[in-house]
């Protein structure tokens, strides 16, 4: 029998989001970079971030994984890169920037590699996740 597709990220994001900044401006699953010139097709090179929170003093952009993974480092430096050079947050272009790794389970490596780094290492585990994973 076929797993039922279950968005577990998105559920997480949302609900983090809801508890830690419920009246702040919020975006889920919003692409950043500039627009290619050309064909609209090409838009699929502009990344995905899951979050952008903005609570008049600066904008958070925040990625998450289940499964605390090194590769989200890399995306959200990335992201800060090109939330600049958005056209849909180019009003918020110019306040600072908080980079925030939202995962499930503690992982000790990334979590001091995050903070080299200068990004926001978040755990939140909530109970209709540990049961959706199979844990107690």
């Amino acid at each position: 029998m076929a797993r039922k597709y279950f968005p577990k990220e998105s559920r997480l994001v949302y609900e983090w989001l809801q508890k830690n900044y419920p009246r702040c401006l919020q975006w889920r699953r919003v692409r950043l970079g500039p627009i290619p010139k050309g064909d609209i097709f090409y838009q699929v090179v502009r990344r995905w971030a899951d979050a952008v929170v903005f609570c008049g003093d600066k904008v958070i952009i925040v990625e998450a994984k289940i499964k605390a993974d090194a590769g989200a480092l890399g995306q959200l430096e990335l992201y800060k890169e090109l939330f600049p050079k958005t056209p849909e947050f180019s009003q918020l272009k110019d306040y600072p920037i908080e980079l925030v790794f939202l995962t499930a389970f503690r992982d000790p490596q990334l979590e001091k590699l995050a903070k080299k780094k200068g990004i926001r290492y978040v755990v939140y585990c909530p109970k209709w996740l540990k049961e959706a994973l199979g844990l107690k």
